[in-house]
């Protein structure tokens, strides 16, 4: 797999670390790892915000908001800011609210690099592909994949698709807009085999714009109770999101992730 240079960062850090297996990662202290790369680390009350480093005169202090209670989600933070202090080393201030943390394709390239960097650091790729070694894409596999590693079910998600060996497409959602969509390229499997991808489909929505009304995503936002979690995961027409041929295979399925404290969803949409 050809590695950014966020991922190269973060696989560098493994090696040095020793966690280069999956036990010993998931069980990771990223505590203890922020110290051992020269970061101070703590935990404070940081209101509207879920991470934030300060560096100054060489040294560097992380902290992670105090309020998140989800463990994935607050080794995720620590990681992404483990990446700012990796990769930005001229970054005096730099503070990361939840919509940094989620919207990976539409934010800054120091956004998007952090990201990238605690995607790689806490599923390496060929470990989260081994995991998802001949299943296809369900909305069991990403619980599968959260519990595994240790994540949020947005950061599965979105390694997914890079990661993932069934073509989906990803498409983010948030206060009834679409603010970006990202769909499976031709994907190295763990074999280092390419797995076709789908940029050949031809979307029908755009950005900005609210979800298409048919789609579970769509339905969602016009419910005032939202859908149970059972309620996401529903079969669609291929023309509810993609222009589609008269003799395309109409079946598709859309999963639906929604963060209601964010009004923010993330649709996971693809094939059997």
């Amino acid at each position: 797999m050809l590695l950014t240079k966020a991922e190269a960062a973060a696989r560098k850090v493994l090696h040095e670390s020793g966690l280069d297996d999956l036990a010993t990662l998931r069980t990771a202290n990223l505590r203890r790892l922020i110290l051992s790369r020269g970061a101070y680390y703590e935990e404070i009350e940081l209101e509207g915000k879920d991470g934030r480093i300060v560096s100054f005169e060489g040294q560097s202090i992380i902290s992670i908001s105090s309020a998140i209670l989800d463990k994935g989600k607050k080794r995720f933070t620590a990681a992404h800011e483990l990446g700012h202090f990796e990769l930005h080393k001229g970054l005096v201030v730099n503070a990361d609210t939840p919509y940094e943390l989620c919207n990976w394709y539409q934010v800054g390239n120091h956004e998007k690099e952090a990201n990238e960097f605690a995607a790689e650091l806490l599923m390496p790729f060929n470990l989260f592909a081994d995991e998802c070694k001949n299943q296809k894409f369900k909305p069991a596999l990403i619980d599968h994949l959260s519990n595994t590693f240790v994540v949020s079910r947005t950061s599965s998600i979105l390694k997914f698709v890079k990661a993932g060996n069934h073509p989906v497409c990803v498409i983010c959602t948030k206060d009834n807009k679409i603010k970006w969509w990202k769909m499976s390229a031709k994907m190295e499997s763990a074999e280092h085999e390419l797995v076709p991808g789908w940029m050949w489909y031809v979307p029908r929505f755009t950005s900005n714009l609210p979800p298409p009304p048919d789609s579970v995503v769509g339905q969602l936002f016009k419910k005032t109770s939202r859908y149970q979690d059972s309620e996401r995961f529903q079969e669609i027409e291929k023309s509810t999101w993609f222009l589609a041929k008269p003799d395309d295979d109409p079946k598709m399925f859309e999963f639906c992730h929604y963060a209601p404290s964010y009004n923010f969803a993330l649709s996971v949409v693809w094939e059997d």
